[in-house]
Order: C-alpha cells, then structure tokens, then sequence
C-alpha cells in the first residue's frame, strides 16, 4: 500500500494562473460544495486574455467534486464567456461525451513525486521512494449527467456524429448518464435534418428515464402537436408526467383535464 505527500492546496479565489489551477483541481480531494460563480470567475480571471489552456482548465473545473450538483451551471458560464471558440467546445464537448471517464494525462510533479511503501503485516515504517517527477499519470474524472447532455447537444447540433451513434453510446452508459445524453440530443432537434430528429424524439419517447420523455414532450408542445402530447401521456407510466402534461395542455388551450 503507498500513500503520497499532498502539498496544501491554494484558494480556487486566489489561483492566477493555469497551471497552479490545474495542479490544484488534479490533486485536490473532495471539497466542500461551492458555488458555480467560483468556477467561471476563475476559468474567466486566468483565461479572458488569452492564456493558453483554456480548454483544459474548462474540463477540470467541471469535472471537479465542487461543482458536481451545479455542473450545468459551470459548462454554462464557462461557455457563455465566449472565451472558448467553436473548436476549443468541440474539444471539450468530445471528452465529456465519449468517454465513461475523463482520463487527464498529466506529470507526476504536479502531485508530488515521494511515496511512502508501507508492506502490511511487515515490522518498519516502510521505505520512501522517489519516483521522476516527469513520470506521465492518469487522473480519473467523472462526468457529471448535465455535463453529458450538454455534450450530445453540441455535438449533435454541430453534425460531428449521427443521431443513431450518439444514442447507441447513450444505451452504453449508466442509466442516469444514458438518460442525460438522450435530453442533450433532443434540444439538439432544431439543428438536425427532418429524419434525425424523428429518430431522437422517437428514442427519447420510449426511453425508460422520465427525462428524456419529457424532454421530447416538451419539443412537441412546443411545435404545436397538442393532440399526439395528449395521446403519448394518457398512458405514460410516471404519474408526474401525466400531471405535468394536464396541465401544461389546459393552461396551453384552456381545455379539460386529462382525467376529467
């Protein structure tokens, strides 16, 4: 078993340069939750001049533990910057999207390069050993559900892959990441030709999470198809939806509930 000095980390408030955030967001444990604002306000401070590695500062600020319940917000803020150009969030939105994990390839220096080799059951207190600090490392983040339907929303709506390869990854994830990426395809719809966006609102219908169907729901109310929402929700087997869908359509034409 090996454990690995951690240096102190600074302030995300105080970070003034990419490379000192990013070394903090790679070998920071799980924080305390903090607001979207601190994320943007740093990706903005380091970057709205032109520093390069932006994307990467993009990825690890999303991906970190902090934001995790916020993550929407965070892609957001940092998108709406304009900081980053169309290349740079096609970058982005590829390695939230098509990868279960974030593999981050960075060198060991960045987290330290001494260990401590602890042999259990052996008497001592374990040898150090010092490793080359420019030794290449993997640091594994997780991608967030808002951060995936961003991801399918961008690369949808930018043509960089079809509707049938995004929902076949979409059936290869985790049921909430699958349900996500399938919401991300469906506010993509308006960018896709006639015969790709029926087949992404007809895979969100069906799709067994709740968000997907309401997602697609709400881009046919939007088109005015009021009688096939009614038909499609009369039997929806989340009771939620079929409330939502009631009174989505009787405030929408004044008629008669559902269940009158």
């Amino acid at each position: 078993m090996s454990g690995m000095n951690n240096p102190v980390s600074t302030e995300i408030s105080e970070v003034r340069d990419a490379l000192s955030l990013w070394r903090m967001l790679v070998r920071g444990s799980v924080g305390r939750a903090l607001l979207p604002a601190v994320a943007v306000d740093a990706f903005q401070r380091i970057h709205r001049d032109g520093a390069p590695g932006a994307v990467d500062s993009a990825l690890l600020l999303c991906t970190d533990w902090r934001w995790r319940s916020v993550s929407a917000n965070v892609i957001a803020g940092i998108v709406d910057s304009g900081i980053l150009d169309d290349d740079d969030q096609d970058r982005l939105a590829d390695e939230l999207l098509w990868h279960q994990q974030v593999r981050y390839r960075h060198p060991l220096w960045w987290t330290g390069a001494t260990f401590i080799e602890i042999e259990l059951g052996s008497p001592g207190p374990g040898r150090t050993v010092r490793l080359d600090p420019n030794t290449s490392t993997t640091a594994h983040r997780f991608v967030w559900p808002p951060l995936r339907a961003w991801a399918a929303g961008r690369v949808l709506g930018r043509h960089r892959a079809s509707a049938d390869d995004v929902l076949a990854h979409a059936r290869s994830l985790p049921a909430r990441d699958a349900a996500a990426v399938v919401t991300g395809a469906v506010r993509a719809v308006d960018d896709l030709d006639p015969d790709h966006a029926r087949t992404v609102l007809n895979a969100a219908l069906a799709w067994g999470h709740k968000a997907p169907r309401k997602a697609a729901l709400e881009r046919l109310l939007a088109d005015g198809q009021d009688d096939l929402v009614r038909t499609l929700t009369e039997n929806d087997p989340d009771a939620s939806i079929r409330r939502w869908a009631d009174k989505q359509l009787c405030d929408k034409g004044g008629q008669g509930s559902l269940f009158d």
